[in-house]
């Protein structure tokens, strides 16, 4: 009953023969693998009917960034439906293997490749310029940084010197203040990019993305990319690090990372609370890998350079 409701929502849907649930992370979205009469495959989302406004704003930049070649989904169509209570979007379906699941089942140097041409991406899609009425990203992501070290210290949760990271991150607050205001993917590690034939496929789930310093994309490469696959991480930083020239690099790579590590904890205890002991244990591996922010570059990327 409920897939014959679904084909109404759009033409695209009407030939539909299947609706496949995906799990789409820790998204209260519902999402759907469609399968049309002609074989076609085709992703669908529903989201709050609130979202409306948001998606179809986030939506007009991916199409943006499709047409300027990133390989990404297509966003087929945004809608409303009154009598689902929802936003739903249509999307193309990128044809591969989830690299999170996979990318260890490649060679060292295939690994590399593909996160060189990851950092490639990346670097293309933050030359897209937020809009002239978005707050400065300094303001931003402070009032953000000290929102969730006050609920991290509400929680009862710790780290190890956890107040030196805190120190660290006060002591070079200047250093974000002047940052530019580009596109974000904000989600941006092997989870969400799509491998096929060996090669890099593109990247997924949008729904995150926002404006702001280019170099935050890379928090999510500290606390999940680097653990899965550390020739990727390598190829994904040595790649970007050629390509722009922000002096600053490390210590912004440091700053954010060492932000991500109260914020991540926070975000776990609200929607992941399961999974705290495996946050922590994230944690306490970044602080191992920037020597407690003694060390702007982590060590495991300083040794792969001298092996």
């Amino acid at each position: 009953m409920e897939h014959e409701k679904l084909k109404q929502l759009s033409p695209f849907l009407k030939p539909a023969i299947s609706f496949q649930p995906m799990t789409s992370g820790f998204s209260r979205d519902r999402t759907f693998l469609v399968t049309t009469s002609s074989n076609e495959k085709l992703v669908l989302k529903l989201s709050d009917i609130q979202t409306y406004t948001c998606f179809k704003i986030k939506a007009s930049v991916q199409r943006k960034l499709k047409d300027q070649g990133i390989l990404c989904s297509e966003v087929i169509e945004i809608g409303r439906s009154a009598e689902l209570n929802c936003t739903y979007r249509i999307l193309s379906y990128l044809e591969g293997e989830n690299a999170r699941a996979s990318i260890q089942l490649l060679t060292n140097e295939e690994q590399y490749e593909i996160g060189s041409r990851a950092g490639r991406e990346l670097s293309l899609m933050h030359t897209c310029h937020a809009p002239s009425h978005v707050r400065p990203w300094g303001d931003r992501v402070m009032e953000k940084h000290e929102r969730y070290v006050h609920a991290y210290q509400s929680s009862g949760v710790t780290f190890s010197h956890d107040q030196f990271v805190l120190d660290f991150i006060k002591s070079h607050a200047d250093a974000v203040k002047e940052r530019p205001n580009q596109f974000q993917h904000d989600d941006f590690h092997l989870g969400n990019i799509i491998i096929q034939g060996n090669q890099y496929a593109g990247v997924i789930d949008f729904d995150q993305s926002d404006w702001g310093d280019p170099v935050h994309d890379f928090y999510k490469l500290s606390l999940f990319s680097r653990e899965n696959s550390i020739p990727f991480s390598a190829g994904q930083l040595d790649q970007y690090e050629s390509t722009q020239s922000s002096n600053n690099f490390w210590l912004l790579f440091s700053i954010y990372t060492a932000m991500s590590c109260f914020s991540s904890i926070v975000w776990t205890l609200s929607y992941d609370p399961g999974h705290l002991k495996d946050m922590l244990n994230r944690v306490e591996r970044m602080l191992i890998d920037h020597n407690s922010f003694h060390e702007l570059k982590p060590v495991w990327y300083t040794n792969w350079q001298h092996s």
